[in-house]
C-alpha cells in the first residue's frame, strides 16, 4: 500500500474509535495565552494544520478566534464538521494536504488579516519533502497576510520514550536543524524551547520542542 494512504488509514481508524482526547493541548493553551498577552502578534485566523479530531481548533473557536482545520484524513474532517459544524461558525475544516496549493488556498481564501499558522504534532509526523513544502506554504501565506508560525514536535531526545498510541510514521526531530530549515524557508524563529512535561498524554511525556516563528 502507498505509505501515504497507509497513514490516512491509521489515522482514520485512530479518530473513529473516539480514544483521542478530547480537551485542548497543553500546546494550544499556551498559544492561547501568547495570543492574549501580545506574545503573538494579533490574527484574524487560525490555520490548525493536522487538526485530526479538532480538539483544539474547537478550542479556538471558543475564544473567539476564525478558525480552519486541515486534515488528510477525510473521515477524521467530517467528523469535526459534525460536531462542530453547527456549534461554530466560526470554524471551518477541509480535508486535504500541507503540501498540496490548493489546500492553502482554500485555508486562506477570504482572508483579510493576519493568520496564525498553528501545527501541533503535526511536522514529526511527516517526511522531510512534505515538511520543506509545508514550511515553504506556510511562508508564502505569511509573506502575503502577516501574522506567525507557530508548531510544536517531537525531538531526538524522545526516540527512546514510552508510546501510548500503537505505532505509526513518526520522525524525532533536530531542534537546531529545523530552525535552519525554517530560516531557509523564510520563517524567523523567535523563540523556541524544548524539554519534557509539555505535551504528557497518560504515560507518553513526549520530549518535544515549541517554536514560534514570523515572517
Amino acid at each position: 500500500m502507498n505509505p501515504e494512504l497507509a497513514e490516512i488509514d491509521y489515522w482514520t481508524g485512530y479518530y473513529g474509535q473516539h480514544q483521542a482526547p478530547e480537551m485542548p493541548s497543553q500546546f494550544a493553551l499556551f498559544v492561547a495565552n501568547e495570543l492574549a498577552t501580545d506574545g503573538l502578534p494579533p490574527v484574524s485566523v487560525i490555520a490548525d494544520i493536522g487538526c485530526g479530531n479538532g480538539r483544539d481548533s474547537a478550542h479556538f473557536a471558543q475564544l473567539g478566534y476564525t478558525v480552519r482545520g486541515l486534515d488528510g484524513s477525510p473521515a477524521a474532517v467530517a467528523e469535526c464538521v459534525s460536531r462542530f459544524g453547527s456549534q461554530m461558525p466560526t470554524a471551518r475544516f477541509f480535508a486535504g494536504s500541507a503540501e498540496d496549493p490548493a489546500s492553502w488556498h482554500a485555508l486562506t481564501r477570504g482572508t483579510d488579516g493576519p493568520l496564525l499558522v498553528y501545527a501541533r504534532f503535526f511536522i514529526h509526523a511527516i517526511d522531510e519533502t512534505a515538511e520543506a513544502a509545508l514550511l515553504a506554504h506556510a511562508a508564502r501565506a505569511l509573506a502575503e497576510h502577516g501574522g506567525a508560525f507557530a508548531c510544536e514536535f517531537r525531538t531526538l531526545e524522545d526516540r527512546d520514550g514510552v508510546r501510548t498510541t500503537p505505532h505509526h510514521y513518526r520522525r524525532y526531530i533536530d531542534t537546531d536543524a529545523f530552525l535552519d530549515r525554517l530560516q531557509a524557508a523564510g520563517l524567523r524563529p523567535v523563540w523556541h524551547v524544548a524539554g519534557r512535561g509539555m505535551a504528557k498524554f497518560k504515560d507518553d511525556d513526549a520530549h518535544v520542542a515549541r517554536v514560534i516563528a514570523l515572517p
